[in-house]
């Protein structure tokens, strides 16, 4: 999944409390998805066993990928969040 792909997140799909805050906050919360999807998907690639369907062969970086999707469908894993609540407070 390329980070690229968050930047076509459309803005009616984030946080109302976001959304209303204006479009640094925006910037801002899409920031810290982008950084969140970089994570999981670190760590989905870094888990995923090295012999395998996983972890090697013509399909292991798409599998990869999805299972990234996966994660960070809906909520994602709340890390975004908590980053840009920090990002707001300094």
């Amino acid at each position: 999944m390329s980070v690229g792909a968050l930047n076509s997140v459309s803005t009616a799909a984030l946080p109302a409390d976001v959304r209303a805050a204006g479009p640094q906050a925006t910037k801002d919360f899409k920031a810290a998805l982008s950084f969140e999807q970089t994570l999981v998907s670190q760590l989905v690639k870094e888990m995923a066993p090295k012999e395998g369907p996983m972890g090697e062969g013509p399909y292991a970086s798409t599998m990869q990928d999805t299972l990234t999707t996966a994660l960070m469908g809906g909520q994602g894993l709340g890390l975004a969040r908590q980053l840009y609540k920090e990002m707001q407070s300094s």
